[in-house]
């Protein structure tokens, strides 16, 4: 079934937000596989003698992507950037026909060959994490590297918007959300025998675990890397700062390149990274898959796995021409900016609305009528829309900082810019919780439902998470032992209490995230990166 078929059932205006998750993960694969062209580039390039990449990482990478040799010139006239010497890269396009490649194999027999691919790319590339920790451990300088992904942390960045907004963007892209992914493969479950509330800490916790230990084979590396840099009175980098690509292309080659055996480090290392990606990538192509076979033409024609799956790698392939090119590079970035950043949270956001806000509002209109839930949902996204923008407009630096300013005066700045980002916190708030309650109040006083409830009933009808209780309800019950514990039952003492220690339940929080938390967050960095866009346009 795919996010499609899934937003349709629950209402058929929620068709799009399914489409649109669909198509953007898919959309996603054709610059992800470019990384993995790189990778399958400098994998086989590692079985070399002299590794081309032992040398000066940073020109290497360069010459592999060919981002020095397009030239750009900006025409004022039209405030468009021209390219010039714009050439086809053939080794990187050599590279993703090997990766469109092994996603048809992973995947055109369906989940009959993707899982076992999965039975080598996910435990093979944990057992390489751990060697290159372990490795990385006895390296000089690998204890200040840790030291500094563990406690030394810079607290101002937490200020800059687009930290949120990556952050996001890289959650979702690990984890699969508001990509389809976890729907389609979910759909392939017993209906009657899988934990979906332990399948959902398994693959949160896993993935979360997984990305920390990541976190220290990098930063052992790049605390060697850093370590060797301070010795040397010619060197001016800061290792800690390489992030994306120039993390994965530069900076950790460089560091792999000090060691001994560097051929077989490389190996290990991009072979790793290969893998870890093809998981992503076929999952994402996968996805478009489900929902082609799951669309009216599928159902009618039934078409055989491999002839859905072989023009979707096509298709893919073809999309992918665009990165190939000198140029490439810079689309690259600027479309994974506005799609796996912009467009993944703006995608989270209508979910959350559409399972949160609209699924189940009947039952609302039968309890409090038809006027009063509209009155209590559009005055909530109102207020919290009208706080958020009082906020991010009043958010402006009272006192602006020359870069030459002694240390007293950016002190005095933090402090004088920091009391502006609390006023303008504390009238945004003010706007939104005012509005809330009055929004609710009104809610309140209009409702006419089509039996007489009592005050909290009511209150609840109003405000309730309505439509995630009926999923939570019917996942609680699926692996339940209903001749000893009995139907699970929402908003019942007994019930609610099990949920908050039983491993196979949601608990009654898992509401209040996605209605209220989840949505009002996602909404209020949308609208921060929207101001972000206005002062400072990307690129």
């Amino acid at each position: 079934v795919s996010t499609q078929s899934t937003g349709g059932s629950m209402d058929p205006r929620l068709r799009g937000i399914g489409l649109a998750s669909v198509f953007a993960g898919y959309t996603i694969t054709f610059y992800y596989c470019i990384i993995l062209g790189y990778a399958c580039i400098y994998f086989v390039e590692s079985f070399h003698k002299d590794i081309p990449w032992m040398t000066n990482t940073s020109d290497h990478f360069d010459a592999i992507s060919m981002s020095g040799s397009a030239s750009f010139t900006y025409n004022e006239t039209d405030n468009t950037w021209e390219f010039a010497d714009n050439t086809f890269n053939w080794k990187v396009f050599v590279g993703i026909i090997v990766i469109w490649i092994l996603i048809f194999l992973s995947i055109f027999k369906g989940v009959k060959s993707t899982g076992w691919v999965v039975k080598f790319t996910v435990p093979l590339p944990l057992l390489i994490l751990v060697i290159l920790i372990i490795r990385g451990a006895f390296l000089e300088g690998a204890g200040d590297g840790i030291e500094n992904y563990l406690i030394k942390w810079d607290s101002s960045m937490l200020n800059d918007p687009v930290i949120w907004t990556k952050a996001i963007g890289q959650v979702f892209f690990s984890l699969g959300v508001c990509m389809g992914v976890m729907t389609a493969y979910s759909s392939h479950n017993s209906k009657t025998k899988t934990n979906v509330a332990m399948s959902e800490k398994a693959i949160s916790l896993s993935d979360t675990g997984i990305a920390l230990l990541g976190g220290f084979a990098i930063y052992e590396v790049l605390g060697h890397m850093q370590f060797n840099c301070d010795k040397d009175p010619a060197c001016t980098e800061n290792y800690y700062k390489q992030a994306s690509m120039g993390l994965a292309f530069i900076a950790y080659p460089s560091g792999l390149a000090t060691l001994e055996a560097p051929q077989f480090w490389g190996i290990i290392f991009f072979g790793c990274l290969i893998m870890l990606g093809i998981d992503s990538a076929f999952s994402m192509a996968e996805c478009m898959v489900t929902f082609i076979k799951d669309c009216w033409i599928g159902l009618r024609i039934r078409p055989k796995t491999w002839k859905v799956v072989l023009p979707i790698c096509i298709v893919g392939l073809l999309a992918g021409l665009l990165y190939c090119f000198s140029s490439g590079i810079v689309y690259l970035d600027i479309i994974d900016n506005y799609l796996n950043n912009w467009g993944m949270v703006l995608i989270g956001t209508l979910e959350c609305f559409a399972v949160g806000w609209v699924y189940k509002i009947g039952d609302q209109y039968k309890k409090v009528g038809r006027l009063s839930v509209l009155t209590y949902n559009i005055g909530f996204v109102f207020f919290l829309l009208v706080g958020t923008i009082v906020a991010l407009v009043m958010d402006e630096p009272v006192m602006i900082v020359p870069a030459d300013a002694t240390q007293s005066v950016k002190d005095d700045a933090e402090k004088a810019n920091g009391i502006r980002q609390g006023e303008a916190l504390g009238a945004g708030l003010g706007i939104f919780f005012v509005g809330w309650l009055l929004s609710t109040c009104f809610a309140v006083v209009v409702s006419k439902g089509q039996e007489p409830i009592g005050f909290g009933a009511k209150l609840w009808a109003i405000m309730g998470w309505h439509g995630v209780d009926d999923l939570r309800t019917k996942a609680n019950n699926i692996v339940r032992n209903k001749d000893k514990d009995g139907v699970w039952v929402a908003n019942t003492w007994k019930s609610e209490f099990q949920a908050l220690y039983r491993h196979d339940c949601f608990c009654i929080a898992f509401g209040f995230l996605i209605k209220y938390f989840s949505y009002a967050l996602l909404l209020v960095v949308t609208c921060t990166n929207i101001k972000g866009d206005f002062q400072k346009p990307y690129n």
